[in-house]
């Protein structure tokens, strides 16, 4: 029995190429941080390109690559809950940046401006939210603090938190815009 290989068949894999390629380069990223010296547990890479690149191909496949990219940095010595907390700052960057980049208004600069906006107020307001909730605990299982000192600690760093937030997505956001309109140019993307 042959196989026919046809039109679809191949799209298929080049689509799966592509997502894996991005993610690769993605995880690969990770890896390579500057540490944010008010708060050294935050850190800056652009992995979240990739991740925005993969969200404009498909925001199916950018939140089916996540669990990969989760995974695979916590198997090389990534910190658990902080490789959480990456993953949920990606997301919500790339969401709210893509869905108002390829649905916005009609005007590109607009588009354009609007997008990193409700990019940056969401991932200020979403990793904002999750500091709250989790560092606490984090400072209390990574160096044994009372909840009292763990919490006043968190909100000391608060301002730095969303200084961090705000700054790595005005470097991610423009950074994947201009990514994509590269790779639109390229015939890579639609």
């Amino acid at each position: 029995m042959k196989t026919v290989i046809t039109t679809f068949n191949i799209e298929k894999y080049r689509a799966l190429a592509f997502v894996a390629g991005l993610l690769v380069l993605a995880i690969v990223l990770k890896f390579f941080e500057i540490p944010y010296p008010p708060a050294p547990f935050l850190k800056y890479d652009v992995s979240g390109v990739p991740l925005a690149i993969v969200a404009y191909y498909s925001l199916k496949y950018a939140f089916s690559t996540l669990p990969i990219y989760y995974i695979l940095p916590v198997l090389f010595g990534s910190d658990v809950v902080g490789m959480a907390m990456k993953c949920l700052a990606e997301t919500s960057t790339f969401t709210p940046l893509i869905l108002v980049y390829k649905k916005g208004p009609r005007s590109n600069e607009w588009r354009i401006g609007l997008a990193i906006g409700l990019a940056i107020i969401s991932r200020i307001l979403f990793m904002s939210l999750a500091n709250y909730l989790v560092t606490p605990y984090w400072l209390m299982w990574s160096y044994k603090m009372p909840f009292e000192k763990a919490y006043t600690l968190t909100l000391a760093y608060m301002p730095h938190i969303v200084l961090f937030n705000l700054t790595i997505t005005l470097i991610i956001a423009p950074l994947s815009l201009t990514c994509i309109t590269i790779l639109k140019r390229a015939g890579y993307l639609k």
